[in-house]
């Protein structure tokens, strides 16, 4: 009764799941205990946790049972596995290789750095040699950051901040910074643009900050700037935030341009009462705030920062909800509810505001989003948006073209809408696909006079269909007329053509009277033959090489990995598009596939440089909407075993809620980066109950979430870009989801991740490869 009339279990832990998830396989209540009293058939192993396994998955390494009870009592062969601590075995490989596998790392004793390509700090533990120098004491004894006096760069003009001695920006000129000085002594003030410490009682500050951030741009898109108010919203500790803000955007005194710290009772306190909650799932405290660095309280309070007991919960630049939670002010009636009882969209009349009335929904829309092309008010907002002349035809965007250049092959379309869908296949016409062509919005059958099979491949490519595995030439049923047929040009080989609808001409007759039926074969996708099908890894475990043969790295230099990515095509990869902030020039940027540990590149591993970036021109950093971009590699991959894209889903096509899905990427465990793919299995949420968790953003359909309210997936495994994929009947893997904003790492503290949901995009993403194969490509050539 507790909840609900059988439709749902009470767990152990007094949260209900829906009973269908009950004897499933799947910790859905984070304790087991739906799992508790279900049988296994004999065939089956049975885990202390009540789960069931294929006996296969028994003593493989893995954690499958949740608790370690299907690796206890393992024969390792040491030949070929390492026993941790714990009784599990794993593979000889992973042993000194920089990752801690085992629970007691003991996989990473006595290890010669130099054997794991890694540089040996002077207390013998082993770091990446990039670690060196950079800023951060990755090192215990903090050997790694001695003697990089060398690393000293001649400051640019311009720039404002210095770091760690060693001079990132600018110092007076461009003199090298003072070796005896600290950051604060060279960093000037600047306003606070970090959007979430707007309404601190300062307005100023300087970087670096406590956290090693070189500018506002890096600490806002930080593993911290995402912790921080997650922890929040567990109410662990009234300041949390008003401490946060001190070591991301430390005060600034406008008078001397010194930093002025939090005080240490604040650090102290904060740490006290909420790094109990991070211990809860698996993450840690971040190592940089140790709270003995900043200095104790003094009298006249100025020497740190302590909150006033009267520090209004939201300043003067922002709204408060009745809920009684803060939203910027400049989302007040900004027609996107931010409250998450929809209070600051009350007593918003659109006219009132300025802004236009869907007559459906009587939502408020931007006079911007009108006639831009994208349906927001569904048919509304996107009609009588031109007025075009009887001999013109209105493209996407609303602009009027000559109906006599509609796919005349050449884009005259701003956008290229005209030189859309101009070749087709016909439906329902007796069992076979007639190639069709529109040629001035009319059409046209294709004559099979003088076809060749090299015609047929370029048909197939330009509609996105693969190969063609069947052509015909069949006999017309009715008489057409020669003005309804399109014959080829007598000097097509000539042309050069990228499009089939410019290689061929209208009003001559075709001869043979018989029309071209093709069937294509779209691209074999979502297959990884390296894989073993039956593994299935619960909660976030390191990955197999060739498990994910989509996945793949997108890095930058000196950098180096920034976002996962996901092949989708030989030559076209996604990522999201907050990616590229800052950083949108394609020359800076190498995507790496094949690759599964990034501190050990393998023989299966390709590179390619980025040849194109294209954002979604409606991306909104605001708000992380429409938040995708497509690549252009430099060239094609050689597809492998290891290399080879997933499937992308049809328009129509969605994910149900309670589907269980894969995330994969070079995430957060803990508060350190893994050098290995890790892998994570999730289970798509309802928008609805999506919304719940997020009351300071808001969920839209362009959005999928995907976690456990209190799940078994306790790392930041998605990287930003990174694939959401989820296996469809015969094998086959899909890509549903990228990365976006939320983070599973937060799940039990706040809410399931938020992806950018693909079937929105799909329409999106072919025509923008279309454009780039056929069009653009051509008028650059």
């Amino acid at each position: 009764a507790f909840c609900g009339a059988g439709e749902s279990f009470l767990c152990a832990s007094g949260i209900c799941v829906p009973r269908k998830l009950q004897c499933n396989g799947y910790n859905d209540c984070d304790d087991w205990s739906d799992e508790a009293y279900c049988n296994c058939s004999e065939n089956l192993f049975h885990c202390h946790t009540g789960k069931c396994l294929n006996y296969s998955l028994v003593c493989d390494g893995y954690d499958d049972c949740g608790d370690l009870s299907d690796e206890q009592n393992c024969d390792c062969n040491t030949t070929k596995k390492h026993r941790c601590g714990d009784g599990r075995c794993i593979a000889i490989e992973w042993v000194c290789d920089g990752d801690h596998d085992c629970v007691d790392k003991s996989d990473e004793a006595n290890c010669s750095c130099h054997s794991q390509g890694l540089v040996e700090c002077r207390n013998g533990q082993c770091i990446p040699s990039t670690f060196q120098c950079d800023g951060d004491e990755d090192c215990k004894d903090g050997s790694d950051e001695e003697n990089c006096s060398d690393s000293q760069t001649p400051c640019q003009e311009g720039d404002q901040t210095c770091l760690h001695n060693s001079c990132l920006d600018s110092c007076g000129g461009s003199s090298l910074c003072d070796p005896n000085n600290g950051p604060s002594d060279c960093g000037q003030c600047e306003p606070i643009t970090l959007e979430l410490c707007m309404n601190l009682p300062y307005n100023h500050t300087n970087y670096p900050n406590y956290l090693g951030h070189r500018t506002q741009k890096e600490a806002s898109i930080s593993w911290e700037s995402s912790l921080f108010p997650a922890l929040v919203q567990t109410n662990c500790y009234k300041y949390l935030m008003f401490f946060a803000c001190t070591i991301l955007v430390p005060k600034c005194d406008v008078n001397t341009s010194q930093r002025i710290p939090p005080c240490r009772a604040l650090c102290e306190y904060s740490k006290e009462r909420c790094e109990s909650v991070l211990g809860i799932v698996g993450l840690q405290w971040p190592e940089d705030t140790d709270c003995n660095q900043f200095p104790e309280e003094d009298s006249d309070n100025q020497t740190c920062l302590m909150p006033d007991e009267d520090v209004e919960e939201c300043s003067p630049s922002h709204f408060k909800c009745r809920s009684g939670r803060c939203v910027l002010a400049s989302r007040r009636c900004d027609g996107q509810a931010d409250c998450d009882d929809d209070s600051d969209e009350e007593n918003c009349g659109c006219k009132e505001r300025d802004l236009w009335e869907c007559p459906s929904s009587k939502q408020c829309l931007k006079h911007t989003v009108i006639c831009d092309g994208f349906p927001d008010c569904p048919d509304m907002d996107e009609k009588n948006c031109s007025f075009c002349q009887s001999d013109e035809l209105e493209c996407a965007n609303h602009d009027c073209v000559s109906r006599g250049l509609w796919c005349d092959g050449e884009p005259d379309c701003s956008d290229s809408s005209d030189e859309w869908d101009c070749v087709t296949l016909s439906k329902n016409v007796n069992s076979s696909s007639f190639l069709i062509v529109h040629r001035s919005a009319t059409v046209y059958h294709v004559c099979a006079d003088g076809w060749q099979e090299a015609l047929s491949q370029l048909a197939c490519k330009q509609m996105g269909l693969g190969q063609p595995s069947v052509t015909e030439s069949i006999q017309e049923q009715e008489q057409e007329q020669d003005g309804q047929w399109l014959t080829l040009r007598s000097n097509w080989e000539n042309l050069n053509g990228t499009t089939v609808h410019e290689l061929l001409v209208k009003g001559q007759s075709c001869q043979s009277r018989s029309m071209i039926s093709l069937l294509c074969s779209k691209q074999d996708c979502g297959r990884r033959p390296a894989a073993r099908m039956n593994k299935r890894i619960l909660g976030g475990r390191t990955s197999r090489p060739g498990r994910w043969p989509w996945q793949c790295s997108l890095q930058s230099e000196p950098s180096g990995h920034i976002c996962g990515c996901v092949l989708i095509a030989r030559k076209w990869v996604l990522t999201v598009a907050h990616c590229f902030e800052g950083r949108e020039s394609a020359v800076v940027w190498k995507v790496v596939l094949g690759i599964n540990n990034l501190d050990h590149p393998s023989t299966f591993m390709q590179m390619r440089h980025v040849k194109t970036i294209i954002l979604h021109p409606r991306y909104s950093r605001a708000v992380v909407d429409y938040d995708i971009s497509i690549v252009e590699l430099s060239e094609d991959i050689n597809e492998t075993s290891y290399v080879r894209p997933v499937c992308l889903p049809s328009v129509e096509q969605s994910v149900e809620p309670d589907t269980y899905c894969y995330i994969t990427g070079w995430g957060h465990m803990g508060n350190k980066m893994p050098f290995k793919l890790q892998e994570g299995e999730v289970r798509i949420i309802s928008l609805e109950q999506c919304q719940s968790y997020f009351d300071m953003k808001t969920i839209t359909n362009r959005m999928i979430c995907a976690g456990y309210e209190s799940g078994t997936v306790d790392s930041c495994m998605g990287d930003s870009g990174g694939p959401l994929v989820c296996e469809r009947p015969g094998g086959q893997w899909t890509l549903f989801g990228l990365t976006s904003w939320g983070s599973v790492c937060f799940s039990k503290v706040l809410g399931p991740g938020v992806y950018s949901n693909v079937s929105y995009f799909v329409k999106w993403i072919e025509r923008q490869i279309y454009i780039h194969t056929f069009l653009l490509n051509k008028s650059q050539g």
